[in-house]
Parts: structure tokens; C-alpha cells; sequence
């Protein structure tokens, strides 16, 4: 079964495209990862979803069904980047309020079993407008997430929270991946390398979409040369551009990045002499980088 698709999806605003011919199916239970710079759609494409606004053309389907708005709330449960909370009810009110909208089994367990793993268990009597920005966003999480439904949404979920609650809710994602589709939108490329199963990268088109472990990154690697301060002479970065299998070379304050090709053969053997020995430079440090999930992020969206 198709959980969700979008079947050549374009919206235009005016004269401005925010998507153009978007085609994306998915039929797993999984954690997928939306990226894409600001302005890139992805706020549009879970608006869209979630059937607040409507195409320019195209369609959506959730669960082989056209989308219909009675039955969102059903099949969808949405976490937006803000936490639109009812400012003046309890943080046990929030949550108890969508349990009785929509009926959800053992209700009253789950808000109790959420509210202790995001720590906020000890806020439960405290009006939503005396909270902070971070126990907010956890109670945004928690109404989420309590009406466990096939399809779960959530922009920016790791914003305002502190590290520990970032390493809760991943670990809870990745138990109710078992059971839902979970799409989760983030400018933190580290966190969706290391969460997701699949990877989206939108920029008004889709730019990449697979899993994860099918990227091929190739034969690129880098070398990352942190050096002495001082110890830098002009010319290197132009004749590390003339050997044969350099791709880019990057100096940022003590730092030398060097990109390159593994095909050729003898590429290492000319750079590390002419950097240590012909320049003289200094080094403190030496990383050899293969290239991750950043790298194919600039090359598809630039």
C-alpha cells in the first residue's frame, strides 16, 4: 500500500514557484529526511499535506485515498516548527484535549508515559504561556505523538530542545518508525544521517530521493589539515589546484581542506609532500574525511 504520494505536485504563489513537478511515493514504515535550503518547499509540501492549502496542479494521496480534510486528522499527525499550543490551558489540558477529539485508546497512559520520557511530567498543572520555548516545543511533541497515526509530520521536532531530550525523542522515533511513516523536516544534516532510513532533498524539485544506505558518494575524499598559525605560504592552494586529480582546495583561518579523487592513483603521494615538505607548512592535525550526507546536500542543491 502507498502511505503517501504526490503525483507531479506544483504550487505557485503569484509569480513566485514554491514546487515544481513534485513525484514522491512512499509505501514503508520508516523515518525519512526532508532537506533543502530556506525557500526550498518544504513547509509548502506539509502544508499540503495536511490539506491546508491546495495545489496548483497535481495531486496527493494518503493511504491510496485522494486527501479529504475528515480524514487528516485520522491518518496524519502534524508537529509544526511553531508549537501552537492553547496558551491559557495546563500542559495536561493540551494534552488531554486531543485525546478526547479523537478518542485515543489508553489516552490518559500514553500522556503520562510521554510526559515522563520528555521530562515534563512535573509541568503538568502549569499554564502553556508560563513555559519556556523548550518545554513548549515538548508538549507540541507529545500532542503529536500520543494519537499514534500511520502518517506522522514534524518540522524542525529537535528545535528548543536540549541534548538529552534530542537523544529521547530519537530513540522514540525510531520505535514508532515501526508502525508509522515518519516524515521529519531539519536544517541539522548530522541528526538525519544519523535518524533516517531515507533522504529528500527538495529545492522547488525533488533533488535526490533514496535510501540512505544507497548513496553512492563515489571515489571523493577530502583531507583536512589543521596547521600553525604563521606557518602558511602563499602559493600552495594554486599549485595544490594544478595536481591531476584535485577537485577544490579550501583555506579557512588554520584550517586546509583538500577534496579529490581517489582514481588517481598517485594524487596522496604529490599532495602530502608538497604541503609538508616544498611549503613547509606546519601540522598540527591531519582527518581524512569520505564524503557524507553535507557533500551530496551542496552538490544537488547549488
Amino acid at each position: 500500500m502507498n502511505l503517501l504520494s504526490f503525483n507531479n505536485i506544483s504550487k505557485v504563489y503569484g509569480k513566485t514557484v514554491a514546487l515544481k513537478n513534485v513525484n514522491l511515493s512512499f509505501n514503508e514504515y520508516c523515518i525519512v529526511g526532508l532537506v533543502g535550503p530556506n525557500g526550498a518547499g518544504k513547509t509548502t509540501l506539509f502544508r499540503l499535506v495536511m490539506n491546508l492549502i491546495n495545489p496548483s496542479s497535481g495531486s496527493i494521496e494518503i493511504m491510496n485515498q485522494k486527501i479529504r480534510s475528515d480524514t487528516i486528522g485520522h491518518y496524519i499527525s502534524y508537529c509544526s516548527d511553531g508549537d501552537n499550543l492553547y496558551d491559557d490551558l495546563t500542559v495536561g489540558e493540551n494534552l488531554e484535549f486531543i485525546v478526547r477529539a479523537y478518542g485515543t485508546p489508553a489516552g490518559n497512559r500514553k500522556i503520562k508515559e510521554l510526559s515522563s520520557l520528555m521530562s515534563i511530567d512535573k509541568e503538568f498543572n502549569t499554564p502553556v504561556k508560563n513555559l519556556s520555548k523548550g518545554m513548549r516545543k515538548k508538549v507540541a511533541i507529545i500532542r503529536t505523538l500520543i494519537n499514534q497515526t500511520p502518517i506522522i509530520i514534524m518540522d524542525e521536532p529537535m528545535s528548543w530542545l536540549d541534548i538529552d531530550n534530542q537523544k529521547q525523542l530519537a530513540a522514540l522515533l525510531k520505535k514508532l518508525s515501526q508502525t508509522s511513516l515518519i516524515i521529519i523536516s531539519s536544517h541539522n544534516i548530522y541528526q538525519i544521517e544519523k535518524m533516517c532510513k531515507k533522504i529528500v532533498i527538495l529545492n522547488q524539485e525533488i533533488k535526490f530521493f533514496d535510501d540512505i544506505k544507497n548513496i553512492d558518494y563515489g571515489n571523493l575524499m577530502k583531507i583536512k589539515i589543521e596547521f600553525e598559525k604563521g606557518s602558511y605560504r602563499s602559493g600552495l592552494k594554486e599549485e595544490l589546484n594544478k595536481v591531476e586529480g584535485v577537485i577544490e582546495v579550501q583555506i579557512e583561518n588554520e584550517t586546509l581542506t583538500i577534496e579529490y579523487d581517489r582514481r588517481y592513483s598517485n594524487v596522496e603521494r604529490k599532495i602530502i609532500p608538497l604541503v609538508i615538505q616544498k611549503y613547509e607548512l606546519r601540522i598540527s592535525k591531519i582527518n581524512y574525511i569520505e564524503k557524507g550526507l553535507e557533500d551530496l546536500y551542496f552538490d544537488r542543491v547549488r
